[in-house]
């Protein structure tokens, strides 16, 4: 890829992904032009560096059936892949995928395994069986107030599951895995975040160590998506209740459904060993100014929405960053992704021996508290060592916390970085 064009937002998203992303979300969520909401145009699809990355090879989703994975999934069956492998625990959203891409590709070779990623003894037989290249992990939980009521759920879905994914991923020989972080895993506060950096150190220490080279993708907040905040202004304004937020100062990063999908597409077109990216999601917007404009979409003509704040929950904070103190953001040649530099190897001793900790801890039924403390302990750990090994950006003004003001992703972020240049092919 060497069009420059390429890196700006185009007016619509091509077919290759629109019809599809509807499909993983909810009713009304499916007919609101989330473009509206933030106030942007979207970003096109780089089709011909996803077709080159995915034709003839097998591809994995892990939680395919979820509002990500299922328009992911669909996507990918147009890139002409070998194979496609399915694999979740929810049987309803397993089988309704199936069926649905059996209407739309049929063409496409399709399994679809029910299953735990915990599960190691069926995950191992279903890699060592299928032998995919490129593996989309995208089982997790991720509701954050969750996390802090149930650590122990939360580790062992996230933690351990991410290790038995990276280990028969190794073991069968794949090429790359992507992996959707959160900027929560930024100095972390929530549990849900600390399991999210910790999966991020996992990854990073296998690739380092001659296993499946990875792209860690930290997501922001994806309007519509289930469960998210939006997703709660929508059935309030429906159901004629006040819309509830934690604080009027809660602010995020959004992006739209689509780009969302465009994003883990576009992932998988790197050949870096080890890369994390973020996505190009303009400027952050407070919590009640997108309910406001939900409301104003949803019910034109009915003056302001009722508010009531209802204090900011266990693990959550008023603001996300985009990436860490020691890191800074550059542009990409591919539409929507920001590559995450200053990120430096990390002590595989160090991930190994609180992973091994976390797991001791678990099978040893243990306090949640205990496995709480265990989890933060290594993904503090993990921040440290990356804070201290870090080096200076060659361009300080790219790091985002002294970015220019002027708008626009150049202005903010500077020419792309051609270190990283995407693949058409493996």
């Amino acid at each position: 890829m060497t069009s420059s064009t390429r890196s700006q937002p185009n007016t619509a998203v091509p077919s290759f992904t629109l019809p599809f992303v509807k499909q993983g979300l909810k009713a009304t969520s499916a007919t609101i032009d989330w473009h509206v909401i933030t106030g942007r145009a979207p970003f096109a699809l780089d089709e011909a560096a996803v077709q080159g990355r995915v034709e003839g090879k097998t591809v994995l989703v892990t939680g395919a059936g979820g509002s990500l994975g299922r328009p992911l999934t669909l996507a990918l069956a147009n890139a002409s892949p070998r194979r496609l492998v399915l694999y979740d625990q929810h049987e309803s959203s397993l089988f309704r995928l199936r069926q649905a891409l059996l209407a739309a590709r049929p063409d496409v070779p399709l399994r679809a395994v029910l299953g735990d990623v915990r599960d190691a003894r069926r995950l191992r037989r279903v890699f060592a069986g299928e032998s995919p290249d490129l593996v989309y992990h995208l089982a997790a939980y991720k509701q954050v107030p969750w996390g802090e009521e149930d650590p122990v759920a939360f580790a062992e879905a996230n933690v351990l599951g991410a290790r038995v994914v990276i280990e028969a991923a190794r073991d069968a020989g794949v090429t790359q895995i992507v992996y959707p972080s959160t900027d929560k895993a930024i100095a972390p506060p929530s549990l849900y975040g600390a399991t999210k950096r910790l999966v991020e150190g996992m990854l990073q220490a296998a690739a380092e160590t001659g296993g499946p080279r990875c792209t860690i993708v930290r997501f922001v907040n994806v309007l519509g998506s289930q469960g998210s905040a939006p997703e709660t202004f929508i059935r309030q304004i429906e159901s004629g209740q006040p819309l509830t937020i934690t604080h009027r100062d809660m602010r995020r990063y959004w992006i739209t459904p689509e780009h969302a999908i465009v994003l883990l597409l576009h992932a998988a077109c790197f050949d870096d060993r080890v890369l994390v990216v973020a996505p190009d999601a303009g400027d952050e917007v407070t919590a009640i100014e997108i309910a406001t404009r939900l409301f104003a979409v949803l019910r034109p003509c009915q003056g302001e929405p009722a508010i009531v704040v209802t204090g900011l929950r266990p693990g959550e904070r008023l603001a996300e960053p985009l990436c860490a103190p020691h890191e800074w953001l550059k542009r990409t040649l591919l539409p929507g992704v920001l590559a995450v530099r200053g990120v430096p190897p990390v002590d595989v001793a160090h991930v190994d021996a609180g992973v091994r900790e976390v797991a001791r801890l678990l099978e040893a039924d243990s306090p949640s508290t205990t496995i709480r403390s265990a989890v933060f302990a290594a993904a503090s750990a993990l921040q440290s060592v990356a804070e201290s090994a870090a080096r200076p950006p060659a361009t300080p003004e790219g790091r985002l916390a002294t970015a220019p003001a002027a708008s626009g992703t150049a202005a903010r972020y500077g020419p792309p970085d051609l270190s990283n240049s995407p693949k058409t092919s493996t």
